[in-house]
């Protein structure tokens, strides 16, 4: 039976393509990002989509031994960040569309350009890991250096009413023992 045939009588369905960012979803302005779509074997056309439009198309050869592509993405750019999917065809069959992937873009601030429904939008810098952590080690660290000073507060204040007992103690038995001299 044609695949044409099987595809009109519903007979036939295509797996959802998988798509990924091969490094990251987060690149570097003016940076090639790659975006990889995975489909089946024999799909003899990929297409990706950008906010819904055509953006790209493969077409892998010999297709039955390769199940993706990979759609190279060069100079990254706050217009080229959003959201994108990918469909392939296998012989007149098309797969669903896949699920969105992000494309973020970043500055050299590390401030991202990050897409909503409406469009390219820039929203608050987004700090890398590094810096998140060097900034939680820095408050843990003035907190411990808080709980030191209150513990050294809490023993030097210990420390002068034990002195201030043990004077009146002293001055206590040497007035004691001052007034049986006499």
């Amino acid at each position: 039976m044609p695949s044409t045939l099987r595809a009109l009588l519903c007979l036939e369905t295509l797996p959802k393509p998988i798509i990924r960012a091969e490094s990251t979803y987060m690149v570097p302005k003016e940076k090639q990002a790659t975006l990889c779509c995975q489909g089946s074997y024999g799909a003899v056309e990929y297409q990706l989509h950008f906010e819904g439009s055509l953006f790209a198309v493969e077409r892998p050869k010999p297709p039955e031994r390769i199940n993706g592509v990979k759609f190279h993405i060069p100079d990254m750019n706050s217009r080229k960040a959003g959201r994108y999917s990918c469909i392939y065809r296998v012989g007149e069959l098309w797969s669903e569309r896949s699920d969105l992937l992000d494309l973020v873009v970043t500055d050299s601030w590390d401030t991202c350009l990050l897409t909503t429904e409406t469009g390219l939008q820039k929203d608050l810098a987004l700090w890398d890991h590094t810096a998140q952590n060097l900034l939680r080690m820095g408050l843990a660290f003035l907190v411990l250096v808080a709980l030191v000073c209150l513990l050294v507060e809490d023993w030097l204040s210990r420390k002068r009413t034990r002195e201030q007992a043990s004077r009146a103690s002293t001055w206590e038995g040497r007035r004691r023992l001052n007034t049986k001299t006499l």
